[in-house]
């Protein structure tokens, strides 16, 4: 195993861990794989990240089939040359793509997602979503070929994230997948689900709750500035896009607490 391997392999134990499992039951599993982790150090992802890159192939790889961790599929950097002349320095990379990251079972605020990302100005051709037709897969063709294919440096990403998210392996994986091939990232949380809730997997990442009306408009502004949409919509419509969609969120949260 490389150091790159060996670098996303860490990465990817860690944040499979710190979705599934509490502190205390990290440090417990840790220890059982033949991990040793200091009693004096905060149970953090970066720190549990490192803990892991120091560890020998053969423990990474035993607790990579334990957990039934998928391998992801991340791009080989392209060959370096040498050059003379002096370049400008690099600009921020603006997303030219929108990759919604979700649980099947989460389908009704993903649907109100996409109607607001399409009322802002973002085109369905930039949305790439897997559940739906149109915004996803082709059938018959290979779901993560593609998804590494779809997840480069210039696509934002929003995790829909609930209980059903981490109780899924399918939302894991590509949780890890885009925290190693993408930039920039906007949790998204259904309630009761909370940040709370994530264990430490986005600590560092302002999200937002899905029924609040002031967050969804700091969405909106956001994405006319990521993707410079010069002609944006009127407040009337967009005002009552955002209504509607509050309506269909906040009647399947009411159906979920029956």
């Amino acid at each position: 195993m490389n150091t790159l391997e060996k670098k996303n392999l860490s990465q990817e134990i860690s944040l499979y861990t710190f979705a599934k499992y509490k502190p205390d039951e990290i440090l417990k599993k840790m220890k059982g794989y033949g991990v040793p982790i200091p009693d004096d150090i905060p149970i953090k992802r970066q720190q549990i990240t490192k803990i892991l890159q120091q560890q020998e192939d053969q423990i990474l790889q035993a607790i990579q089939k334990a957990e039934q961790i998928r391998p992801l599929m991340v791009p080989s950097a392209p060959p370096t040359t040498i050059t003379q002349t002096t370049t400008a320095p690099a600009q921020p990379v603006k997303p030219r793509k929108i990759f919604i990251s979700h649980s099947k079972k989460d389908l009704v605020y993903v649907q109100q997602i996409i109607n607001v990302l399409e009322k802002v100005g973002i085109e369905s051709h930039q949305i790439f979503c897997s559940s739906y037709v149109g915004y996803g897969t082709p059938l018959g063709s290979d779901y993560l070929k593609v998804l590494k294919e779809e997840l480069q440096g210039d696509t934002l990403v929003l995790f829909v994230l609930s209980q059903h998210f981490f109780d899924s392996k399918i939302c894991l994986c590509e949780m890890g997948a885009t925290w190693i091939l993408t930039q920039k990232h906007i949790p998204i949380y259904i309630p009761p689900f909370t940040p709370e809730n994530v264990g430490g997997v986005l600590p560092t990442t302002q999200g937002m709750q899905i029924n609040k009306k002031r967050q969804l408009i700091i969405l909106k502004e956001r994405l006319e500035k990521e993707f410079e949409i010069q002609k944006q919509i009127s407040f009337m419509k967009w005002d009552r896009q955002i209504d509607d969609s509050l309506r269909v969120i906040n009647e399947a949260l009411k159906q979920a607490l029956l």
